[in-house]
């Protein structure tokens, strides 16, 4: 069979390269509890009121959450140090910094988005004759994003696309010695906006995988 453990790994790591919205390449500065900008548009690079952005570049690279947005301005969760406008400074948004993985105890933080996830084995077939044929596992993958809730849908609808975005179908999860690919036939979906947790909003995405083995038994 495989090694599931190794696969949860693979599947981990390729979440941590998760891009929902970034800017970069303009000056930025910090006052009150809110970045700027010179030029350009943060409603046109992607960030919504609800996501979690992470700072580079400045005093503090502590990650916080987004309360605002305008074109110039980016309005945070969190009093920011002054810092005057200067280029090499980023903001990112990526995988929540609070994720709830499989039978790790976990707590979520007020008013902060955060990721919950689900393996589930799923059925498998023999695709050849033979006692030694070849084994088709078809397991999924399914995760929800979590985001505060009464702040629209805007959030939780760019962290749903960046997640289909990164696992679209035929997308190859190397582990170990074998290969997991995201089905074309029944690729990768995502549900209705849901409240399933106080405060929170909540959007299901699932990742149909195929797995194609020997049968060593």
């Amino acid at each position: 069979m495989i090694d599931t453990l190794s696969l949860m790994l693979a599947l981990r790591a390729r979440l941590a390269t998760l891009s929902v919205a970034s800017c970069s390449g303009v000056n930025l500065g910090a006052s009150g509890y809110a970045f700027t900008r010179a030029s350009g548009s943060f409603i046109t690079d992607g960030f919504s009121v609800g996501m979690e952005v992470t700072p580079s570049g400045f005093a503090s690279s502590t990650p916080c959450v987004v309360t605002g947005v305008t074109a110039s301005t980016l309005t945070t969760d969190t009093a920011l140090t002054t810092e005057t406008s200067a280029s090499g400074r980023t903001l990112t948004v990526g995988l929540p910094s609070r994720c709830a993985w499989e039978n790790i105890a976990f707590e979520p933080t007020t008013g902060t988005p955060w990721l919950e996830e689900q393996y589930i084995p799923g059925p498998s077939r023999q695709m050849t004759v033979g006692p030694l044929g070849l084994l088709e596992l078809r397991p999924l993958y399914s995760l929800r994003i979590h985001t505060p809730e009464d702040v629209g849908v805007g959030a939780a609808v760019r962290y749903a696309d960046a997640l289909l975005e990164l696992f679209t179908p035929r997308t190859a999860i190397s582990f170990g010695s074998e290969v997991a690919r995201v089905r074309t036939d029944t690729g990768p979906y995502r549900g209705q906006l849901l409240n399933l947790q106080p405060g929170y909003a909540t959007v299901p995405v699932t990742f149909p995988l195929e797995i194609r083995v020997a049968n060593t038994i």
